[in-house]
């Protein structure tokens, strides 16, 4: 059995305005890394990791920014991840 992970985290009862990227979102139910007996057990890595990483890249290019307007970005639909299609960045 496959789910459509793109269906999961998008219903506005449950997440306050899904389809808007939030850095700053403070939602502990959404389900990216599974839930329950399911629930990865690399959440709290793969969470330490990207904390790092944005730290790391913010400091060493404080002036990175999108080279394009948000709404011009887009997911590559083929993947199970939803992934973006590009990500163009300046500094």
């Amino acid at each position: 059995m496959i789910f459509d992970l793109g269906a999961a985290n998008h219903d506005p009862a449950a997440i306050i305005d899904p389809d808007r990227f939030d850095t700053g979102r403070d939602n502990r139910r959404h389900l990216a890394f599974g839930h329950g007996q399911r629930y990865c057990i690399g959440a709290p890595l793969a969470r330490i990791e990207v904390q790092v990483v944005f730290t790391a890249l913010t400091s060493r290019f404080p002036d990175l920014r999108l080279a394009t307007d948000p709404r011009e970005l887009t997911v590559d639909a083929d993947t199970l991840t939803r992934s973006l299609a590009r990500l163009p960045v300046t500094w």
